[in-house]
């Protein structure tokens, strides 16, 4: 059964200098059953409460009985004035390599200060212990919860009985009452099991488009990157492969993000198409949010029964080249956001829709990577490692 908790924030510190920082957390798993985690993490100005700043946690794999640092894909650079006081908060899901539903996780906020120096005393010179009878002790005489055995706040029940003075009333929560339960959607494909089996792209199914032998191969994997495949175009003109999800499965509402772990190596003449949308081959997809490049320059399209939107700027990619490609809609499917991350996860380019989201009856979509070449000589495509696809609003079923 998943265990898995967020343990600490490892930065930011108590006091912080007035520079550009990468929140990290520590994540640990009790379970004896390896788990991939995903999560948020946000910073908000405590005195006025705003959220000023969201990133995405790189995704992890945790195996069993491990613990390790998960750092925010973004950094957080401080707005002036310097001297401002902040709090930070980090949601998880792990979700197990078995069936079964997802975990979800958080951890407090924690509170931090950005400092203009000098700041106060740094941890280095602060004691690590506190010895009794030290010249470090500390007196905890009359601190309420220390009392012997008193480890439970003394004024909370240790238990909630049915029709007593302590009973919880829980209905209406989500997952409360009628045997509901409650969910979120995590899918991962890391392309680890054989190429001459659909399961290598396992729930993502492969297809072909065109002719003259499109074809995907195993590469050796490499240290970042288990599981590796190359997909080859055929001899006929716009020919390549898709993999790709039910494309009716999904009706856009909110928190869905599609990723994608690629290395490009034909960029003249090829199509590259990925994200939330309905179409398994070189047409575009009647409904969906998706990136598309042309001979390598990816922009990010919305569209609504095919009236469609294009983002005002674009990004060159280069071929032999780690990109992470990520959509994500927000919370309440009003905007859509396109990013292109490096292989170190440094954001290379970012834009945003707002119009054209499929969210209406009848414009339901789906999830589909495809790449394909006009040329008439087979040549290598793309190099693909991962495919990440998450909704994180719960789901009453």
């Amino acid at each position: 059964m998943l265990d898995v908790r967020i343990i600490a924030y490892v930065v930011p510190l108590a006091e912080q200098p007035q520079a550009s920082l990468t929140p990290v957390i520590t994540v640990q798993n009790f379970a004896d059953e390896g788990a991939v985690i995903t999560g948020l993490i946000r910073i908000y100005r405590n005195s006025s409460g705003l959220l000023i700043y969201t990133s995405r946690l790189t995704v992890t794999q945790l195996p069993a009985m491990t613990s390790t640092n998960i750092s925010a894909l973004t950094p957080f650079d401080p707005p002036t004035p310097a001297d401002a006081d902040y709090f930070i908060k980090a949601d998880i899901t792990a979700t197990s390599y078995l069936p079964g539903p997802p975990l979800e996780a958080s951890l407090g906020a924690w509170f931090f200060d950005i400092k203009t120096p000098a700041m106060g005393e740094t941890p280095a010179g602060h004691h690590a212990t506190h010895e009794d009878g030290g010249s470090d002790e500390l007196d905890v005489t009359d601190l309420d919860g220390l009392l012997a055995d008193a480890q439970i706040p003394l004024a909370h029940h240790t238990s909630h009985e049915l029709g007593g003075d302590d009973e919880i009333d829980v209905t209406g929560l989500p997952g409360a009452g009628g045997g509901g339960t409650s969910y979120s959607l995590f899918l991962l494909s890391d392309f680890v099991t054989m190429s001459n089996s659909v399961t290598c792209a396992l729930p993502w199914y492969p297809g072909t488009i065109g002719s003259g032998g499109p074809a995907y191969a195993d590469l050796n994997g490499e240290p970042n990157h288990p599981g590796l495949i190359r997909v080859t175009s055929g001899t006929g003109a716009g020919s390549g492969k898709v993999f790709h999800l039910q494309l009716n499965a999904l009706l856009l509402a909110g928190t869905e993000r599609a990723e994608y772990v690629v290395r490009p190596q034909t960029l003249t003449n090829t199509l590259l198409r990925c994200g939330l949308h309905d179409s398994y081959t070189n047409s575009d997809p009647t409904d969906g949010v998706y990136l598309q490049s042309s001979d390598g320059l990816i922009e990010g399209k919305t569209s609504n029964n095919s009236t469609r939107s294009t983002t005002g700027t674009s990004y060159q990619m280069v071929t032999d080249t780690w990109y992470r490609l990520v959509v994500e809609v927000n919370s309440d499917a009003t905007r859509v956001d396109f990013y292109v991350y490096s292989e170190a996860g440094v954001e290379l380019w970012h834009d945003y829709l707002t119009a054209n989201i499929p969210t209406s009856a009848g414009r339901e979509s789906g999830n589909a990577l495809s790449v394909s070449n006009y040329g008439t000589v087979a040549v290598a495509l793309l190099d693909i490692d991962l495919f990440v696809m998450s909704v994180t609003r719960t789901f009453i079923r």
